[in-house]
């Protein structure tokens, strides 16, 4: 049976494609995908083919956040998801190396990621996942929310790496969507202030209905240019301090910049953003008169029950994140649109 998908081309190039309905293997289940988020790491590959080193291989569909309703469940798989709308966690790690054995799936070297180079992803009718990496989500919870727990949970993994404590100033460059959740994430955490700083003023107004205090529109270039402006006016609301903890959420290089740079004398800096390049600069000096303590972040580690969980009860809002929606035949739209940060787009997202 054939079903339809929206297939990476080119740079640039989505294209409407029909392709094989997959069947679930054992410890699998069929999902009927409902909602994909448009996510900054598929801008990258639609826009370039790439993210640093990894590079698509050829046509690929995109797409890893997303949610749907399980249809069918394979030998082994929990028959119970049959019917339940899930939220699914994208990465399959391989679960024998050392990383995995250790705990630490989320840095699996052998890690198969849908959406990305050699593995097709969600932006089709349906998906093939394993049971395991399905969470139900509670009843009256939409699509679109559920397919924002993954990046939700991105931020929640972000601020546990802070390793936050109740009264810290917090400052967030980069107002998207992962920025804004961390933001609630960290002021769920004991967040005393929360600052943030964009380029956009979009995202600059929307910051204070996501936890934000005081936003500051960023000017782009380093810190010879717009990033210096940024770190100012952050220094100037702490009194000279610096931020207690300051968390890059960008997907630019500047961002680790002024990340670094805001963080005051022995304070922490999580670097979640991807800037698409394989090499960024790190203002080393800064780093190590400060003594920062600096952390990147890849994706999360077993964070979607807790995400889950914070987005039922209301305590971390995430669906008014998604500011457009498509279908499917307009999928290329909604990847120029966030491409171009146009309209004042935070999240868009492709449902079924």
């Amino acid at each position: 049976m054939k079903i339809k998908a929206a297939q990476w081309a080119a740079p640039g190039q989505i294209r409407l494609i029909e392709t094989e309905k997959p069947v679930p293997g054992p410890g699998e289940v069929l999902v009927r995908v409902e909602s994909v988020g448009v996510c900054g790491s598929d801008i990258h590959y639609f826009l370039h083919g790439r993210i640093g080193e990894n590079r698509l291989k050829g046509p690929t569909i995109l797409g890893h956040e997303y949610a749907g309703i399980v249809e069918a469940a394979g030998e082994g798989a929990d028959p119970s998801l049959v019917g339940r709308r899930v939220a699914v966690e994208p990465g399959i790690p391989c679960g024998a190396c050392e990383w995995c054995r250790s705990g630490r799936y989320n840095v699996c070297e052998g890690m198969v990621f849908p959406g990305g180079p050699g593995v097709d992803g969600a932006l089709r009718e349906y998906m093939v996942a394993p049971a395991g990496r399905c969470f139900p989500v509670p009843a009256g919870m939409t699509a679109a929310v559920a397919a924002m727990i993954e990046p939700a949970a991105v931020a929640v993994h972000t601020v546990e790496l802070a390793r936050l404590r109740p009264g810290d100033t917090v400052f967030v460059a980069g107002l998207g969507p992962i920025g804004l959740l961390t933001a609630q994430v960290a002021r769920l955490c004991g967040a005393a202030a929360v600052y943030g700083a964009d380029l956009y003023p979009e995202r600059v107004a929307a910051a204070r209905a996501h936890g934000v205090d005081e936003a500051f529109q960023a000017a782009p270039g380093g810190m010879a240019a717009g990033a210096r402006a940024t770190v100012d006016w952050l220094f100037s609301r702490t009194g000279g301090r610096g931020a207690d903890v300051t968390f890059d959420c960008t997907n630019s290089s500047d961002g680790i910049l002024v990340a670094m740079h805001c963080a005051r004398p022995a304070g922490r800096a999580v670097l979640t953003g991807i800037s698409g390049a394989e090499e960024d600069p790190v203002p080393v000096s800064v780093a190590r008169r400060r003594g920062l303590g600096v952390q990147w972040c890849r994706r999360f580690l077993n964070n979607y029950p807790a995400t889950l969980a914070l987005a039922a009860t209301g305590r971390l809002d995430v669906g008014s994140l998604v500011t457009h929606s498509f279908p499917l035949e307009r999928t290329q739209e909604a990847f120029q649109l966030v491409a171009d940060y146009a309209d004042g787009v935070l999240k868009a997202s492709v449902d079924f």
